[in-house]
């Protein structure tokens, strides 16, 4: 009859999970490669399930997710499709610790979980290089987490 039980619970418990279904948002950062100060020459897009709170036209970029959403960074130039451009890290600056670490290393497929909330922003700073060059550039984004 325990045996029963917890069969019982398990399938309760994958079915309410199954309802509750988590979003991978795409965040594509494409940068201005020409320009001297390619930090401030960015446009940002995202995929179509992906709330935008702010453009980062007057401030940071801000988007919406909720705890145990995936998000993926891809990177690329505006101006050079021939010059690569890599995230060589996500760091954490303020707000709710929504990732499990602080520092999250850039990859070729730069992405992070929401495993917690906040009522505040989620500031984080993403660092990248363009082309072999040894110059790590900041952009400083937003994450807004919501129940």
């Amino acid at each position: 009859m325990r045996s029963f039980n917890a069969h019982i619970g398990f399938l309760m418990f994958f079915c309410v999970s199954m309802t509750i279904a988590q979003e991978v948002h795409k965040i594509k950062i494409q940068i201005d490669t020409k320009n001297a100060s390619p930090e401030n020459a960015i446009h940002w897009s995202t995929s179509e399930n992906t709330r935008v709170l702010d453009s980062g036209e007057f401030g940071p970029f801000t988007f919406f997710a909720q705890v145990g959403d995936h998000i993926q960074w891809d990177i690329m130039s505006l101006t050079e499709p021939d010059v690569p451009i890599s995230i060589t890290s996500l760091e954490y600056i303020r707000g709710p610790r929504i990732f499990s670490k602080n520092l999250i290393q850039g990859t070729e497929d730069t992405q992070a979980t929401v495993i917690r909330g906040g009522k505040e922003y989620y500031v984080y700073e993403l660092n990248f290089r363009i082309g072999n060059l040894n110059k790590v550039h900041q952009i400083t984004s937003r994450i807004r987490i919501g129940d």
